[in-house]
């Protein structure tokens, strides 16, 4: 009887997912190392990984890449015992100019923020200085670095290109 619940709420699961709304990104040309994805990015549902390109319905398209790791400088705040480093590739498929201003970009580790590091010595000088537009069909490619501890983790990057909190929104997920 207990297996036939679980059966039952399994087989109810999966025709719940089935009817999600898909409308907030379209699958986009593939990232040079993986495919693109498709799907609505909400809390509890599928991440995308590192390297892939993730294209919402209006244009926009983000591509973050697999992470370096990096032992910051003596200069870095915050101090930390290593960095994982990104490159986000954001190519303006819209008819309209983009300003990177916008972008808000959360990095996690097990569920809780880590903090972006600045580390001017290593070129590394964060999101903020990042202040640009970027004209219909052109692309800015933007380096990132958030603090991580010494070991490999599994981190999340969570990517909002129309401001923090707004959707669409994008997750990727790797280890660093």
């Amino acid at each position: 009887m207990k297996f036939a619940r679980l059966a039952v709420g399994a087989c109810l699961g999966l025709a719940v997912a089935g009817c999600a709304d898909h409308t907030g990104i379209d699958a986009g040309a593939p990232a040079p190392s993986a495919v693109a994805e498709r799907g609505p990015e909400s809390p509890g549902q599928a991440t995308t990984g590192f390297g892939t390109q993730r294209v919402w319905a209006g244009g926009m398209a983000v591509t973050v890449s697999q992470p370096t790791s990096l032992k910051p400088s003596d200069t870095s705040f915050p101090e930390s015992p290593r960095t994982a480093v990104f490159t986000l590739t954001l190519v303006n498929g819209t008819e309209e100019v983009y300003r990177t201003s916008l972008l808000a970009v959360r990095a996690e580790v097990a569920g809780t923020p880590v903090a972006e590091v600045r580390d001017s010595v290593q070129g590394l000088n964060g999101i903020a200085a990042a202040v640009s537009e970027v004209a219909p069909g052109n692309e800015t490619v933007l380096t990132m670095a958030f603090a991580v501890p010494e070991h490999p983790v599994p981190l999340r990057l969570v990517i909002e290109p129309n401001g923090a909190g707004q959707e669409p929104s994008a997750t990727f997920e790797g280890m660093t």
